[in-house]
């Protein structure tokens, strides 16, 4: 297909992106760069707490503070990264000095994060306290940038939520695919770690081989995305100040679609850290599954979240963007807690029993997917509100808005690895722990605690979801007003 000369201008000023199909070597190169994502946020929600608490000894509650200090700090770095990235005018456009900028300093960073220092309890609060920072915010200069190109791109109502999937599939598939590689290879049982996921220097070898390819990745993501940059939408500077910045944040508040996007996100988000920051905990103590299992069942995740990315689509094709989300959260919810309960109740397969690994895949993989279709979906319904907003205002503000969402959800991802560590000091998780020697009466409470966490957060994201007001038909509408032409296709 040919490609357009140059973007649509809107009649009041506003530049609206084109209305077209996405060429495949871009969209797998848009999607492609969340692979580094994956890697370091599976590497804080699944392996940070457990190699920092079980392995290296510091207490769960300091690590999880840690953690959430930090992500709170970096959220706020990611405003800046947006204001700057919406008003950058470079020949390489507005995001890929950033894309580029971002690679070495994201690796190196990471690398760091798991080579620590010997040093007492303050001394690794403040260790995990500054690299997870430092990660983070070098993380902030890709993915900030990354994600607020989706929207420019492409206005079509569909063709957003496929290049959204590509981006929600290769950030899964890049963390599990990591994960996998980690549980079967460097943290596979050896004489001196019977339990391998206690080795440490399985995690120095992760660190090195995990930091490496999220340099590479982000690299590879800026160039393939390169040639697009003459195609984006042109836009004028606008010149803020940092409190300026803040107060845009504070003023897309005021768009009731956003504001419901993110109190929704908000609920789904914290869902979603606490369990991950349980999962490894789950798996090692509740299940007492070995390092060679866990591998197996981070393969049948990769299938449930590539079901993900096809059945958000489709369903959403079929019944709208918001019907399609509330439907794939109850079914989130629906589904996560039924090994837990039936565990509980008696019915579920025993630890060591032939069936346990494929029942537990089955229900996790299923649930997780149900839930990832749902933020695949909130990411494509936060581009339509762009839209909303530069009808509204005058100005596209794509960084900003992304900053927003990145905002939110990073606060709440460390809520959620903070809770977890607080639910762990509540049921009075042993440190450390011995698969088959914890109490039988901690992990049932443990497990009570995470379900009903999560039902909780999923009914109140579906509930508030069912107020998003933009449909199909008012996106097209938008965009052909914004055009100036009857039907924004033709």
């Amino acid at each position: 297909m040919d490609e357009p000369a140059s973007p649509d201008t809107a009649p009041r000023g506003v530049a609206v992106p084109l209305p077209r199909r996405v060429p495949g070597r871009v969209k797998l190169a848009f999607g492609f760069g969340a692979t580094a994502f994956g890697i370091k946020d599976n590497g804080f929600s699944l392996l940070l707490l457990i190699y920092y608490n079980q392995v290296i000894g510091v207490p769960a509650a300091i690590v999880g503070t840690a953690v959430l200090i930090a992500l709170v700090l970096d959220a706020f770095v990611d405003p800046v990264v947006g204001h700057l990235s919406d008003n950058l005018r470079t020949r390489w456009g507005r995001r890929h000095p950033f894309l580029y900028a971002s690679a070495i300093p994201a690796g190196l960073f990471f690398l760091l994060l798991w080579n620590p220092p010997e040093a007492s309890n303050t001394g690794m609060f403040f260790y995990i306290l500054g690299i997870a920072f430092l990660v983070r915010a070098t993380m902030s200069c890709f993915e900030v940038p990354m994600a607020a190109l989706g929207p420019e791109l492409t206005s079509d109502y569909h063709e957003r939520t496929r290049i959204f999937g590509l981006r929600f599939f290769f950030g899964w598939l890049g963390g599990a695919t990591m994960l996998l590689f980690t549980f079967a290879v460097l943290l596979a049982p050896t004489p001196d770690y019977p339990d391998g996921q206690l080795n440490p220097q399985g995690y120095r070898d992760y660190a090195i081989i995990a930091s490496i390819i999220m340099s590479s990745v982000i690299l590879i993501s800026a160039l393939g995305t390169h040639s697009e940059i003459k195609f984006l939408p042109k836009t004028e500077r606008l010149h803020l100040t940092l409190g300026q910045t803040f107060r845009g944040i504070f003023r897309s508040l005021g768009n009731r679609a956003f504001l419901i996007l993110m109190l929704a996100g908000f609920c789904a988000n914290v869902s979603q850290g606490i369990s991950f920051g349980l999962l490894t905990y789950f798996l090692t103590y509740f299940w007492e599954l070995g390092s060679i299992a866990l591998a197996w069942y981070t393969l049948g995740l990769m299938i449930g979240i590539g079901g993900a990315v096809i059945g958000s689509s489709l369903v959403s094709r079929r019944i709208g963007k918001r019907k399609a989300t509330q439907r794939f959260l109850i079914g989130a919810i629906l589904i996560l807690p039924i090994p837990y309960l039936g565990r509980i109740a008696g019915v579920f397969p025993d630890n060591g029993d032939p069936m346990l690994l494929p029942s537990i895949i089955a229900f996790i993989a299923a649930g997780t997917g149900s839930h990832v279709a749902a933020l695949i979906l909130k990411s494509s319904m936060l581009a339509d509100v762009i839209e909303d907003d530069a009808e509204r205002t005058g100005k596209r503000s794509e960084g900003l808005f992304f900053a927003g969402q990145f905002f939110i959800q990073k606060c709440v991802s460390g809520a959620g690895v903070f809770i977890s560590a607080a639910i762990l000091t509540i049921v009075a998780f042993p440190e450390p722990a011995t698969p088959g020697d914890v109490a039988q009466g901690v992990l049932q409470n443990l497990a009570l605690l995470y379900v009903g966490l999560i039902v909780v957060l999923g009914i109140a994201a579906a509930a508030i979801m069912q107020r998003f007001p933009i449909e199909q038909s008012d996106h097209e509408a938008r965009i052909a007003r914004m055009r100036g032409t009857a039907d924004p296709f033709e």
